[in-house]
């Protein structure tokens, strides 16, 4: 598996506002959020719904029960980035980090409130692919009846914590390491309960007692600062497991396995994958009291009427987390399925749905005894229709438990590509793009357009599929066109970061003077911008090389114009056509008479 374009988690980039990683190998630097928020399903309406779930007759089952169901994206300071990015390297540009996995956890705001507690349950994160993440918790039908009077009034204060795994590339080190696992792990493993262990204590504890570690050290002295980092990014890859926090500290937390083997030996100079954990706190009902204030409670409140149930059947709540626009597929479904239990239930049990975006969500039913514990085999399907036909695929079965079910796209027997463009960059240019892939010895292709109505798509492409590569066009509503070439397909993100033409400019100008001319004076004015913001620029021939910056707040118009600074009195000389900053600019100071 290539490791190329992940986050290097070496010697990161630390700005004031923004935090960035380079791309390991070689691509786009890696921008860490800044803060999440309960996304928006389109410019008027908030993605979140409570519903309350009912039967038609309150004296039979279900007993009612309610889900709170929202999505959360991160936000991204690409503005910032970019501005502390270029004074480094001038074309560089950015792509959000894009999560794996994570959880998300809610807390009393302070610690005289309390919450009900099955409102406390740690959930998994369903990541769509890009930056959009859903959370889907079920709670009893008295919780569901509270969390909405809590929409009308301020009567319960709750805090989120949300913890995301980024994937990524440890550093480096020219060490090799040897230990024994058990000796490492059990003094690490001690420092909390159940082997469940805060990140951030591992590397204290590495660094406080990196002299007397069990581990022998071949290469240079390592500094303990950065050899706990490390250590910690190599154990955590081969015996970590990311869980959530057990308090709200802060911290992000790993389960440590135990290894029987009796010697183990690493080499830190290889490029190593592993995980870390990106925190953020946020409160998630109050963006949902802001619409319920503005457009009333039924705008993020539901209410669903379901029949009896007989005893012992589970009401199975199943969602997705995948992009609403899916090109090429004519259905997506899942399938549970109970094989017979003897004696209590000779038959085997299944019930199938299909997801309807933008929702996604369904509601299954499996008829088991009433000994039973709600335990089940999951599988899903994907129909495509694309150039080979109508095609129906189809996922092996996992095994689950519980009456909630959340899928996430590497859940399906395609490899769902999901690609978005920011509304940003959807009000300058339409935004086109293709992607190609082979399947044997055939390549087949699929265009598709991103626009202000559909800003996210995904591209589904069948097990088969191979050697898949994207690219972009983005053509301006005055018809100037930027293209990003192709490159392999992966979950990409399209926004004016992705170009080099956007935001912080920079241009080298140098003077070439004749014998006798003190000076050179010129105006530069960015392409965009009028007359009166232009700047003036003073070159002599002790100083016949200076640099002029500006910012492009649109990559269709990067450029700039240049004329030489008229004498006092004199008119105005014309200025140049517009030019690209990504040459320089040379310029010839002669004598009068000269050339």
């Amino acid at each position: 598996m290539s490791l190329r374009g992940l986050p290097d988690f070496y010697q990161p980039i630390q700005a004031e506002e923004c935090q960035l990683f380079y791309p390991y190998e070689g691509g786009e630097f890696v921008l860490l959020p800044d803060a999440i928020a309960i996304s928006q399903r389109d410019e008027s309406q908030l993605d979140f719904t409570l519903t309350l779930v009912r039967g038609q007759n309150p004296n039979l089952p279900p007993k009612p029960y309610g889900i709170l169901d929202f999505r959360l994206q991160p936000r991204y300071p690409t503005t910032a980035a970019l501005t502390t990015l270029r004074r480094l390297h001038p074309q560089a540009t950015v792509q959000p980090a894009l999560f794996a996995a994570g959880f998300l956890q809610i807390y009393p705001a302070t610690s005289i409130n309390s919450i009900p507690a099955d409102l406390t349950a740690p959930i998994p994160l369903a990541w769509n692919g890009l930056s959009t993440a859903r959370y889907s918790l079920r709670v009893s039908g008295t919780t569901a009846t509270l969390l909405k009077e809590a929409l009308t009034s301020n009567i319960l204060q709750l805090i989120a914590r949300a913890e995301m795994e980024l994937v990524g590339v440890a550093p480096r080190l020219p060490l090799q390491v040897r230990f024994k696992p058990a000796e490492l792990l059990e003094p690490l493993a001690a420092l909390g309960e159940s082997r469940q262990v805060a990140c951030e204590q591992i590397i204290e504890f590495l660094r406080r007692n990196f002299t007397q570690l069990p581990v022998e050290f071949g290469g240079d002295t390592p500094n303990p600062d950065e050899i706990a980092v490390v250590l910690l990014d190599w154990i955590r890859a081969t015996y970590g497991t990311a869980i959530p926090a057990p308090v709200n500290d802060g911290n992000s937390y790993i389960a440590l396995a135990i290894d029987p083997s009796d010697r183990v030996e690493w080499n830190l100079a290889h490029p190593l994958q592993t995980r870390r954990t990106i925190g953020f706190s946020l409160h998630p009902l109050e963006a949902a009291a802001q619409v319920v204030q503005a457009h009333g409670v039924e705008a993020v409140f539901r209410e669903a009427i379901v029949p009896p149930m007989p005893t012992g059947a589970v009401m199975v709540e199943a969602a997705a987390n995948l992009p609403a626009n899916r090109l090429g597929v004519l259905s997506v479904g899942v399938t549970l399925r109970s094989p017979p239990a003897l004696p209590h239930r000779p038959q085997a049990v299944l019930d199938s749905a299909e997801f309807t975006a933008p929702d996604d969500r369904a509601r299954l039913r499996l008829r088991l005894s009433p000994v039973e514990k709600p335990t089940y085999r999951v599988s899903t399907s994907v129909v495509l229709q694309d150039a080979q036909g109508v095609r129906q695929f189809h996922s092996a079965e996992i095994l689950h438990q519980g009456s909630r079910l959340l899928l996430q796209p590497n859940q399906f027997p395609v490899r769902f590509l999901p690609v978005s463009a920011t509304r940003s960059l959807l009000s300058l240019a339409a935004v086109e793009g293709v992607c190609r892939w082979q399947e044997g010895e055939m390549v087949l292709s699929q265009a598709f357009e991103l626009t202000a109505a559909q800003p996210t798509i995904a591209l589904a492409l069948p097990p088969t599929a191979t050697n898949p590569t994207l690219e972009f066009t983005a053509r301006s509503t005055a018809g100037k066109m930027l293209h990003l070439p192709a490159f392999a397909a992966e979950r990409y993100q399209l926004g004016l970061h992705s170009f080099v033409e956007y935001g912080p400019q920079t241009l080298q100008v140098e003077c070439e003077f004749g014998q006798g001319v003190p000076f050179y004076a010129i105006e530069l004015l960015p392409e965009q911008e009028p007359e009166t913001a232009a700047s003036l620029m003073l070159l002599t021939p002790g100083n016949p090389r200076q640099i002029w910056s500006w910012f492009a707040a649109s990559p269709f118009q990067s450029g700039y114009r240049y004329r030489p600074r008229s004498e006092p009195g004199s008119a105005a000389l014309p200025w140049s056509l517009v030019r690209s900053s990504a040459l320089p600019l040379k310029l010839s100071a002669q004598p009068l008479g000269g050339s």
